[in-house]
């Protein structure tokens, strides 16, 4: 079986058979294949405008005389400098090689592509060492409790001339992006997210402005914390977890402690909102980020690491 290839977009038959079959994957590794970006490109139609950064599809289907034809293993590249891939193999068609068949395809068209293994699971990890390629980037995701034992929160209180208000749509998504950009001006995803991307993300289910919170000094946007509920999961009437989407201080504004009082400001509203745990993403070589998490009391809950080919020796 060979993948077929599409630029851009997919059919939306190939759409609803990929998101299926992450769904199936999830269920069964206990970790999403696919991140939020990937997702929200498989999730473009034909006649929705493209994203800001060029994707590739590979896509390989299932015998259509088959029980359940349709997509049984996908890749995604993002086109971005240097690109990034993820790759989902459905749970009753591994130990076939197809993971192997999309991997190959994508370094023979892009040598230097670099793959995300979400949950770092052995098949994945026994994948990409056969191929040569080893970890170059870490990302955590940290769990702390917000009900029951050990879930006590620090009581919050800005520094005297500060503000906290909502997100308000149509309003802040400007000077929100100029505030993004300058925080994470070294971070290879956050940093270059564009307006398409924030009413991408305003147009989901889960969006909530009451849980983007904006910290203002005056007129500036001093920090902010964008917290994320999804829907709830099966055989839950409820969500039982937030996230803590993003946090970010203005460069201008670092050094007065705002990144701990606004990432605590985030907790206390997931909490107020019934909430039993939240999770976050850092950067595994993000020391001062790890200290701080660890004193608001999260732990490393999952890993996900990004592997590549080794750069060649000077």
């Amino acid at each position: 079986m060979q993948p077929k290839a599409t630029d851009t977009h997919l059919e939306p038959a190939q759409s609803a058979d990929v998101l299926a079959m992450a769904v199936r994957a999830a269920t069964h590794d206990g970790v999403r294949p696919l991140s939020e970006q990937t997702v929200l490109d498989v999730r473009r139609l034909p006649d929705s405008p493209p994203g800001d950064s060029p994707t590739h599809h590979l896509v390989v289907e299932d015998n259509p005389d088959s029980p359940r034809p349709g997509a049984i293993a996908y890749a995604h590249v993002e086109l971005s400098d240097p690109p990034a891939a993820e790759i989902v193999v459905d749970p009753d068609h591994r130990h076939q090689g197809l993971g192997r068949i999309l991997a190959e395809r994508v370094l023979a068209s892009w040598p230097d592509v670099r793959f995300w293994a979400h949950g770092d699971l052995p098949a994945a990890k026994n994948l990409f060492g056969s191929l040569g390629l080893e970890p170059v980037r870490t990302l955590w995701q940290m769990t702390r409790p917000l009900r029951g034992e050990w879930s006590e929160l620090p009581e919050v209180s800005l520094p005297d001339g500060f503000t906290v208000r909502s997100f308000e749509l149509g309003r802040d998504e400007q000077r929100w992006l100029r505030v993004n950009a300058r925080a994470f001006a070294q971070h290879p995803e956050q940093g270059r997210m564009s307006l398409a991307d924030v009413h991408e993300r305003t147009q989901e289910p889960w969006f909530d402005p009451h849980g983007f919170l904006l910290v203002e000094h005056g007129e500036d946007l001093a920090a902010f914390h964008w917290t994320k509920v999804e829907p709830a999961e099966p055989g839950h009437s409820v969500p039982t977890s937030g996230e803590v989407y993003v946090v970010g201080v203005d460069p201008a504004y670092q050094g007065r402690g705002l990144g701990t009082v606004t990432t605590l400001i985030g907790l206390h509203h997931l909490r107020n909102r019934g909430l039993a745990s939240a999770t976050l993403y850092v950067e595994g070589d993000n020391d001062p980020a790890l200290a701080t998490y660890h004193r608001l009391g999260f732990e490393r809950s999952a890993v996900d690491v990004m592997y590549a080919a080794a750069p060649d020796p000077a």
